[in-house]
């Protein structure tokens, strides 16, 4: 899945080689979130099930998403690098970010 570019051995995925920037700005990228939060508590407001939606966003957008901001590219990469219980630590520290 993941493709090596021409350009320095970098990898990225498929999806995001041939797709636009999911936003524009950090605020653009963390108003985007937030909406996904809120509409995920409307269906079930547990932190559990909150925290489960943003690690499989998150997982979804480290795939998938080309990074726009610097935030973005550290936020990925913080993600990209930690464990399984560094990113439930990191997810709570977004969903504080939102609220």
């Amino acid at each position: 899945m993941r493709e090596r570019t021409a350009h320095g051995g970098e990898e990225r995925s498929d999806a995001c080689l041939g797709a636009m920037n999911f936003a524009q700005s950090w605020d653009e990228w963390r108003d985007s979130l937030g909406e996904i939060v809120r509409a995920a508590r409307d269906i079930d407001p547990s932190e559990a099930h909150t925290i489960e939606v943003v690690e499989d966003m998150m997982d979804f957008m480290s795939e998938r998403v080309c990074s726009g901001s610097p935030e973005e590219r550290i936020v990925r990469a913080l993600w990209d690098h930690a464990e399984e219980n560094e990113r439930r630590v990191l997810a709570r520290m977004l969903l504080r970010l939102l609220d």
